[in-house]
């Protein structure tokens, strides 16, 4: 299978069923009271997120899909044991209806649809890992509350461009009770917390890792970016309670299949015979990545190879024993305001309805679609604020002045980036109210130097933030008792 054909796999599993996303990090994630405004600005409070690294949601969680309607569930199937998982158990059922849906947003995408056993292997790895994960953070005592579910809902509604209701019609038209949806997005919520406490809160970003970061791009940015390998592996996995001796036996073969690719072996025909890792129809091979983004065994096998070169020796890790290849390195492409050196900034205004036990969201969003009629019929912006907003810029007609990427909440700032100039939006909702939004003017703009560290800063705690939670997924993994019951590749 082409290396392509599983990039866009990967990305379709993270849809619906991950809903590790900006919106909901925003509207669950960080209190209020943290996010008043950016610091050393005089910016009025309610919607800023602060620059501190402490505290900023991850950039690189996946956003969420919809279910699609039309997709036929299959009525009379024995719902046999595929997987035990700690206390839990997997079904084929499950196991086909995921696999079935991912086959229909491929297609759906116009993208090529993996080999069904391909496919099957690799949706019963993904739903071993969210088995883990879930069961991790309910046995951590995290609770979510119905009301968090609710805000997570007008989340995930707001960031796919349409309303609750219109969600729950989609939902239900995919074959998913509304009641199953609700249950599914908490136990991911739960899984949000869990990462929070475990991962995010224990990421720092020191100023020398951002002046390395700056000075590897030149200051102010380069054409390329950091160094990427692209690292293959022979897997031989160890089964869980394995004896001595077999781990022994299974070392051993390890150790003969090193020999094999040392003395000259197509390393992609080895891995495709032989490896029983996820990468296995690709020669193994797990494409580029930064080097906080490989395992650490691997990172620290292949770091001072040359392209080509196999390490010298097996690595060994809770999985099994692993033959590692550094099949090619590379300047990777440098992206984003920190790699170009220019952002651009909004001027933009707001109406904010705060929402509570007085003010029911239905009523706030009601009360802001009728300013919003009166505004678009002739009606002052400014003058509206002044008199209806809850917001502390209300007393400059809602004017937030020139914002930069990043300084607003997720669901205000995706909301505001689909305006164009004079247009005004829907009611938004975020963790603070329902707000009307207006963009006012764009710009491109340079950064000074205090910004280019603040991208920095973000983009350094971003990749350690990708390989905090990678560690931390295999170690949840490694704890965990997993008991296939079929071949992962049939």
């Amino acid at each position: 299978m082409k290396r392509q054909e599983f990039a866009v796999f990967s990305f379709l599993l993270t849809s619906w069923h991950r809903l590790l996303l900006p919106a909901v990090l925003a509207a669950l994630a960080v209190p209020a009271a943290a996010q008043l405004k950016a610091p050393g600005a005089s910016r009025a409070t309610g919607i800023f997120v602060p620059q501190s690294s402490d505290v900023t949601a991850p950039a690189s969680q996946p956003k969420l899909g919809v279910p699609q309607a039309g997709g036929e569930k299959r009525s009379q199937l024995v719902d046999e044991v595929v997987a035990v998982v700690n206390n839990s158990v997997i079904t084929r059922r499950e196991l086909l209806d995921r696999a079935d849906e991912i086959e229909g947003q491929l297609r759906g995408a116009g993208r090529p649809v993996p080999a069904r056993a391909d496919l099957l292997g690799e949706v019963l790895e993904r739903l071993v890992m969210e088995r883990v994960q879930v069961q991790a953070a309910q046995d951590a005592g995290i609770r979510v509350t119905d009301q968090e579910v609710d805000r997570a809902i007008e989340s995930v509604a707001q960031q796919n461009r349409m309303n609750a209701t219109e969600l729950r019609r989609r939902v239900e038209a995919s074959g998913m009770t509304w009641t199953k949806y609700r249950d599914e997005l908490r136990k991911q919520v739960q899984v949000i917390r869990l990462r929070e406490r475990e991962v995010d809160s224990k990421v720092q970003v020191y100023d020398g890792e951002i002046d390395n970061y700056l000075a590897a791009r030149g200051g102010q940015g380069t054409a390329s970016g950091p160094t990427e390998y692209n690292v293959a592996q022979i897997l031989v996995r160890v089964p869980e309670n394995a004896s001595d001796a077999q781990k022994q036996a299974l070392r051993a073969k390890a150790e003969g299949l090193l020999k094999q690719a040392q003395g000259g072996a197509d390393f992609a025909q080895l891995a495709q015979a032989n490896s029983e890792g996820a990468e296995a129809a690709q020669g193994g091979s797990m494409g580029f990545r930064e080097i906080g983004r490989l395992p650490t065994q691997f990172a620290n096998a292949v770091v001072d190879l040359q392209a080509g070169a196999v390490a010298p020796q097996v690595v060994e890790s809770a999985a099994g024993f692993h033959v590692v290849k550094l099949v090619a390195k590379r300047a990777a492409p440098a992206s984003g305001p920190a790699a170009a050196g220019k952002i651009t900034q909004t001027q933009v205004r707001h109406i904010l309805i705060r929402t509570g036990p007085n003010m029911p969201e239905a009523e706030a969003r009601r009360q802001l679609s009728t300013l919003r009629d009166r505004i678009t019929h002739g009606g002052d912006f400014a003058d509206a604020a002044k008199r209806f907003s809850q917001d502390g810029s209300a007393q400059n007609g809602g004017d937030l002045g020139w914002v930069s990427p990043g300084e607003l909440v997720p669901e205000f700032e995706q909301a505001m980036s689909r305006l164009r100039p004079n247009e005004i939006s829907e009611p938004v909702v975020t963790q603070f109210g329902v707000h009307l939004i207006q963009v006012l003017n764009r710009r491109e703009t340079e950064l000074s130097p205090e910004k280019q560290r603040d991208f920095a800063r973000a983009e350094v705690r971003e990749q350690k933030l990708r390989a905090a939670y990678d560690d931390w997924v295999r170690q949840l993994r490694s704890q965990a008792y997993v008991e296939y019951r079929v071949n992962r590749q049939r």
